[in-house]
């Protein structure tokens, strides 16, 4: 059996680039609307992640294999990062997931999920 996380790659590199390309046809944007829309995204995504270090991945790690579910700051930062990086990619959706995830309020309510995910897959496992 393949492992999860192998699909979502295989999602993530071959069907979503097509269903965001679909999405950018349908909304019939011009091309120079869809360039400053890429770039300003991009830039607001960089604007955010540049406020993070990647020692927040290494720490997080480090948590979950020594036993230990990571603060809710860690988390929260977490998620800024990863919406960051949404806003990077290029398309809709990817900047729809950014946009969300820089939401203060969303972002507080998925923090707990997320420690009660790692908690039960990865630290109570052992």
């Amino acid at each position: 059996m393949r492992s999860p996380l192998l699909w979502v790659l295989i999602v993530a590199l071959l069907v979503v680039p097509w269903i965001e390309f679909w999405l950018v046809l349908q909304l019939n944007w011009s091309v120079g609307f869809t360039l400053v829309w890429c770039v300003g995204a991009a830039a607001v995504g960089w604007w955010f992640a540049r406020g993070e270090d990647l020692t927040l991945w290494t720490e997080l790690e480090s948590d979950i294999q020594n036993g230990r579910v990571p603060t809710s700051e860690a988390i929260d930062a977490m998620l800024v990062q990863l919406g960051a990086w949404a806003l990077i990619l290029p398309g809709v959706i990817s900047d729809a997931v950014g946009i969300v995830l820089l939401i203060p309020p969303i972002r507080a309510g998925l923090i707990e999920p997320i420690r009660a995910f790692i908690r039960r897959r990865w630290v109570e496992r052992g």
